[in-house]
């Protein structure tokens, strides 16, 4: 996870790259990309003898047949570049579906399990390889201003934009900050 030019995709790709010349990979990688980096990313693994196939994508479906091609074994790797691109289309298709301009509370309290159900507990119980990239966002307190005792919101801290506890599911996790 991290901003915007952070770097993610070409760590993820490096990463992919090494793991296929460490551990003799042959099966095709599969990237699922909504950033339109593959057009760089292709040539990049082409160079390092690693068939690429591309599934140009937000939808859901579209990811979870991605883990059943895993987990066959179709595909020995699959980079997800971005799964917060994925999460904001579910959350669209969520508010269309049930006709909502604004989420409330009780809209929250049934999106977040079944994201949990339909993507996260799918992608733990997926054996296989795979790689997911994440935009960051802010976390936020509520603090008082010592000018004018009125409470605010104020940053304390970054994230990944993505639902619940879904950046802290993979087996390992990397926060990018351009330097």
């Amino acid at each position: 996870g991290g901003f915007a030019g952070s770097g993610k995709t070409r760590t993820a790709s490096e990463m992919i790259i090494g793991f296929y010349k460490k551990t003799k990979l042959k099966t095709p990688l599969l990237i699922i990309d909504n950033e339109k980096g593959s057009r760089f990313l292709v040539p990049l693994f082409n160079s390092a003898g690693i068939e690429t196939y591309v599934k140009e994508t937000t939808s859901l479906p579209d990811i979870l047949h991605a883990f059943r091609m895993v987990q066959s074994g179709e595909v020995g790797f699959l980079f997800i570049d971005s799964l917060t691109k994925v999460w904001y289309q579910y959350v669209r298709d969520y508010k269309a579906k049930n006709s909502r301009n604004f989420m409330t509370l009780q809209d929250w309290g049934k999106i977040l399990p079944a994201w949990q159900e339909s993507f996260a507990d799918v992608f733990v119980n997926t054996t296989g390889n795979i790689i997911f990239t994440g935009r960051g966002g802010y976390t936020y307190d509520m603090e008082e201003n010592e000018e004018t005792k009125k409470k605010e919101f104020v940053r304390s801290g970054v994230k990944m934009k993505m639902a619940g506890e879904t950046p802290f599911e993979p087996d390992l996790n990397i926060w990018m900050e351009i330097q």
